[in-house]
């Protein structure tokens, strides 16, 4: 619920004009909250003189918009370019300050409806033990032939792991296995591209893995481990090292198609 300090607010109306809601207006030269809102917290973030609060919400970590609150169009479109899928990772532990700014980068991604239902899982300290249950669940699938375009591919995977377990190909080596969860799935989407990001530029090695995701949710016994029962929708499974190999430019692309209407 929103809270506007009357002694502080100017009645400049500008809340009341953001507001998508409409449950804001201009009272007796004041604004004032006729009724509950989505929480987006526009209102706080244009006043003024800081006089609307939301006393459910961590006030302290509120910012004033400096310099550093924006980046240059061509440099971020650099970096974009430059981002690639690491599978190779050195035996070295993410920092845990990384990984702080990462999972701070996911929560202040926009979500749908402002529903803030974004969650993640990171695996690390029981990772091994995760990675033989994910690669005995691989071994099942494969052999109950579930139908799956992929499977071709994850049979050379699992052979090979056969063969060697140390040519991991679904893990690759990674320090932390994250899973991002979310009621809906847009918004697992949306937090882990912005957690992807936050990762290159700390320079952590990232992996969006739909081999895993597939097996996980297939594999009884992970479901079981991580705890998730299909309350909420996992949206991606992240593997995050520090990289073992240095890309010296970016990759081709074809052109995007694009329709003017």
């Amino acid at each position: 619920m929103v809270s506007i300090n009357q002694e502080a607010c100017i009645g400049c109306g500008k809340c009341v004009k953001d507001c998508f809601f409409g449950v804001l207006q201009i009272t007796d030269g004041k604004a004032s909250v006729s009724g509950p809102c989505f929480d987006c917290g526009h209102c706080v973030s244009l006043c003024p003189t800081r006089a609307v609060s939301m006393p459910d919400y961590p006030m302290e970590e509120v910012q004033e918009k400096d310099d550093s609150s924006s980046i240059d169009a061509q440099n971020l479109l650099h970096f974009m370019k430059h981002r690639r899928s690491v599978r190779q990772f050195r035996r070295e532990a993410v920092p845990p300050a990384c990984l702080e700014q990462i999972l701070e980068a996911g929560r202040y991604t926009p979500t749908a409806a402002n529903k803030q239902d974004v969650s993640c899982i990171l695996v690390r300290d029981e990772l091994d033990t995760f990675r033989s249950i994910v690669w005995e669940g691989l071994g099942k699938r494969l052999a109950a032939g579930v139908p799956d375009p992929y499977t071709y591919r994850m049979q050379l995977f699992y052979d090979a792991y056969l063969k060697n377990p140390a040519d991991d190909r679904l893990f690759c080596g990674a320090d932390v296995c994250m899973l991002v969860l979310s009621e809906l799935p847009v918004n697992g989407t949306l937090a882990m591209t912005s957690m992807e990001l936050m990762a290159q530029a700390q320079g952590v090695g990232v992996l969006y893995s739909g081999f895993l995701q597939r097996i996980i949710l297939d594999t009884p016994k992970a479901m079981a481990f991580l705890g998730l029962d299909g309350t909420k929708t996992l949206g991606t499974v992240m593997l995050f090292g520090m990289p073992a190999v240095e890309y010296l430019r970016s990759a081709p692309r074809k052109k995007m198609q694009v329709e003017w209407k």
